[in-house]
C-alpha cells in the first residue's frame, strides 16, 4: 500500500524544510519506516552530528521529525500543490 506522509522537524537550526513523502508498506507502520529511510536520504545531514537520527528513531525525540498527516495513496501532486514542501519520491 502507498502513503502519502507530510512531516516536519521538531528543531530546526538547520532550516530544512517541511517534507511530503509517498512510501510504500504492507501497512502503515511500514510505510513510516520507508519514509524514514528516504527523508534521511534527502537529509542525509540529519543522520550526523550532532542529530545521528536513524530510520529507527527519526519519528520522535528532540532532532527528529513528526507526521503533520498521512494519507492513503500516492496524494503528491495534491498535496503540494498548494503548498511549500520538499517532495521526496
Amino acid at each position: 500500500m502507498k502513503f502519502t506522509i507530510i512531516g516536519d522537524w521538531y528543531s530546526v537550526p538547520d532550516l530544512a524544510d517541511t517534507f511530503a513523502v509517498v512510501a510504500e508498506g504492507e501497512n502503515y507502520e511500514e510505510a513510516k519506516g520507508d519514509a524514514a529511510r528516504a527523508v534521511l536520504g534527502a537529509f542525509p545531514h540529519r543522520a550526523e552530528e550532532p542529530y545521528c537520527e536513524t530510520p529507527e528513531t527519526l519519528w520522535g525525540g528532540d532532532n527528529g521529525a513528526y507526521v503533520v498527516a498521512a494519507f492513503l495513496g500516492d496524494l503528491c501532486d495534491q498535496v503540494v500543490e498548494g503548498a511549500d514542501f520538499t517532495l521526496i519520491a
